[in-house]
């Protein structure tokens, strides 16, 4: 359902309801053809409940199997891969849930015998049309520095479902024949309108380097009048990327862009939100914490729990405890260094507390008291602060909300170990300041089980 960061095209989601009623239709068939013809079974409240219980177990299934990443055309291989897993583990999961309820076998195997196929079909057609080139919306971009190339390239790597580059616009004859990941330089801006027309151009992304420059701004205008999309780089950058670009920003993109909205509403709700998954969290939790203080008690010197500073909301420092994981003398006073892949600080029962994340179960306390969220930006060393807000443009507007015990960029990247590590996870911290939501936050606590479970992205 991604196609990217927290955003569903229409399109996609009408899939995945459509997907949805044929799950629905098939539990209906099954049960029917089990029963001769009666759902009396799914008619009552326990029987609603049966069928809602399966439904969304297969949905956290294909979501999983990373069936939901609609943006994207999966090469085959990988298709079919995700699609048998997909429905692997579905079959699974609804015989499990049937398994719960006596006399449900029948039914169970009449609905396999109905859910597989036509989920087979439904994919293999939805995957075949969307991917084909007119579906796309086919890009022209205005420029071919290192904005356009960046761009392009996401485009083309990601495979986009949704997206197709066509070519490219020089500012002047000098880039005349050149090629841009395997597409070609058509002109300059001078041939706008005759290249729109001849390439059958949906959107023209505008990738200038310098603004001060003299854009085709009567052209511009024109095709903007005749129905094709003019787009912003940073804009479509960040729709396919879920980032934002903040090394290339303007103030005035900033001020004037959607997004970005923090009313009273969206704050109360997210701390309601924060509230809930805490004491879920510090309840669920409650019996590994002395197993884990007892492991890191017994295998290192040292105490148990680790405090240190950090910037929260609005660039206030407050106190963060975490089970300690490195030694006591990581670090020499008054030099803090960046966390390092396979670090030799880190202790043998401390690495595994930070793969599966048990380090940060006292963090919990952070967001009960209200100096962290469930969901934002890692909050970093007031040190390490100073120092990235001198040399980053707009970096100390990831405080603009709490800081999390995870985020997108956590989900999204690996462990911050160095200055243009923490540029590329403010690109990814921006867009969620931009487009925080409960929805999203929901959507990164799943990505977070995943990242878990997968035991990736930690140090």
């Amino acid at each position: 359902m991604k196609v990217a960061g927290a955003k569903v095209r229409p399109g996609s989601l009408a899939y995945v309801l459509w997907e949805d009623g044929l799950i629905m239709l098939s539990l209906l068939g099954g049960f029917a053809l089990a029963h001769y013809g009666s759902l009396t079974p799914l008619r009552s409240p326990l029987g609603a409940f049966r069928a809602l219980l399966i439904l969304v177990g297969i949905k956290l299934a294909f979501y999983w199997s990373g069936l939901y990443q609609l943006g994207r055309v999966a090469p085959r291989p990988e298709f079919w891969k995700r699609l048998g897993m997909g429905l692997g583990i579905s079959a699974l999961v609804a015989w499990g849930i049937c398994g719960l309820f006596r006399s449900l076998d029948l039914a169970c195997l009449a609905f396999l015998t109905l859910f597989l196929p036509c989920v087979i079909l439904s994919r293999t057609a939805y995957e075949f049309l969307t991917g084909l080139p007119r579906y796309k919306n086919r890009l022209l971009f205005l420029g071919v520095g290192e904005h356009a190339r960046r761009t392009a390239k996401e485009i083309l790597d990601e495979r986009s479902r949704h997206y197709e580059v066509i070519g490219f616009l020089a500012e002047n004859e000098a880039g005349l024949g050149w090629r841009i990941g395997g597409r070609p330089v058509f002109g300059t801006y001078a041939d706008l309108p005759a290249v729109v027309k001849a390439q059958g151009i949906d959107s023209v992304v505008v990738a200038v380097e310098d603004r001060r420059q003299q854009l085709p701004l009567g052209e511009l205008l024109a095709l903007r009048l005749s129905g094709t999309q003019i787009i912003e780089e940073a804009k479509i950058h960040e729709d396919i990327a879920g980032k934002i670009p903040v090394e290339d920003l303007r103030p005035s993109w900033l001020i004037f862009s959607d997004g970005f909205v923090n009313d009273p509403l969206r704050t109360f709700s997210k701390r309601c939100f924060d509230l809930l998954f805490a004491i879920m969290g510090m309840i669920l939790s409650a019996p590994l914490w002395p197993l884990v203080a007892l492991a890191v008690r017994c295998t290192s010197k040292g105490p148990v729990l680790y405090r240190q500073v950090r910037v929260g909301q609005g660039g206030k420092e407050f106190l963060l405890a975490k089970f300690r994981s490195m030694r006591i003398d990581a670090e020499a006073p008054g030099s803090p260094q960046w966390a390092q892949k396979n670090d030799p600080r880190v202790t043998p029962v401390g690495r595994f507390l930070r793969k599966t994340r048990l380090d940060e179960l006292p963090q919990l306390w952070n967001v009960l008291r209200g100096s962290m969220s469930f969901v934002g930006p890692r909050p970093e060393r007031p040190f390490f602060v100073e120092g990235l807000r001198r040399k980053i443009p707009y970096y100390d507007q990831r405080h603009a909300v709490k800081p999390g015990l995870t985020g997108w960029a956590q989900v999204r990247f690996r462990y911050g170990s160095d200055e243009s590590d923490a540029v590329e996870k403010l690109r990814l911290d921006m867009y969620y300041v931009k487009h925080h939501s409960i929805l999203f936050d929901l959507r990164i606590l799943m990505e977070t089980v995943k990242v878990v479970l997968e035991g990736s992205k930690s140090r």
